[in-house]
Parts: structure tokens; sequence; C-alpha cells
């Protein structure tokens, strides 16, 4: 067991914290993934199956190609292309990576995006907490069983409801 400490105890640090990666890294990291898809992708056409993840779609006359779940443009309003070829594909890819590490506007852009999710998210989180806390101010159970009782003014004699068979 000390071997190991003293092998590994001079390399200790802290983690890094959830959400400390800039836009633009997470961004590059982002391309970076759909190339391995389109890789992935390119290796086996008819068994790939994670469609859902690509940024690259099937469309006739190839591959329409969007920039993901960021709503941002690669400029003039860019953010989808349709290509010919998964070669297109990556290069588009490189572009786009190329244009993430050198174009301050779309950096920017990037983390305005950035900002803009991160308040939808607390929004809606702060709004599914709101009804929790109006489910624990209504009427508990047991009092509204009891108020359909007293609703109810007829018995079971009287007959089935709906017009089911009375159980014999």
């Amino acid at each position: 067991m000390t071997n190991f400490l003293e092998k590994w105890s001079s390399r200790k640090s802290d983690k890094p914290k959830a959400g400390t990666r800039s836009a633009v890294d997470a961004f590059r990291v982002r391309v970076a993934e759909q190339k391995a898809y389109l890789t992935e992708f390119e290796g086996d056409a008819a068994g790939f199956n994670k469609w859902r993840s690509t940024w690259f779609q099937r469309v006739p006359g190839g591959f329409g190609v969007t920039i993901g779940r960021d709503s941002i443009d690669a400029g003039q309003g860019l953010n989808y292309v349709v290509l010919e070829t998964t070669a297109q594909v990556a290069e588009f890819l490189d572009d786009l990576a190329q244009h993430a590490d050198n174009d301050g506007s779309f950096q920017k852009a990037l983390e305005e995006n950035r900002s803009r999710r991160a308040a939808l998210l607390s929004t809606a989180k702060a709004k599914s907490k709101a009804p929790a806390a109006k489910v624990a101010t209504s009427k508990p159970a047991a009092a509204k069983a009891t108020d359909a009782k007293s609703v109810s003014h007829g018995t079971e004699a009287d007959g089935p409801k709906r017009g089911r068979k009375a159980k014999v």
C-alpha cells in the first residue's frame, strides 16, 4: 500500500469542478465527439445507430449538418448546411472548430448561449420546485375521501354504475 501512495501522492490535485470548462472548450469537445461519430458512421454506415447524438443526418442529396443544440450561427445566419459526402462533413467540422478557436464574435456567441441556457435551466428548476410547495398546502387525502362519501347520497344497492354487471 505504501508504494501506491508514494507513487501517486506527488500527482495529487483537486478535482476539476463541474462547469469550469469555458463554453469554447466545451464546444471543441462536442466537435471532437461529432468527428468520432462521423468516423464510426464511415466504418459501418448500416450499423450506425447514434443518430440522435449527431449533428449530421441523412437528407436527400447528402447530409444535413447543424451546429447541434447551440442556437448560434457561424456567421451571416449560417447554422445549417447540406453537404454531399462525409469528407465534406469532416471538413465542415474542422472549419467549425477553427472558427471557434479564432473568431472572437463566435466565441462571444458561445458564451452568451451558455448564459442563456443556464438562465433557462435555473428558471425551469425554480418552476419545478414551486408545484411541490403547492401540493403540500392542498387538502389531505383522508379529507378528500370523507368529502366524497358525504357527496354520495346513493347506496351500493342502487345498482351498478356505468353499465357494469352487479357482483353476486
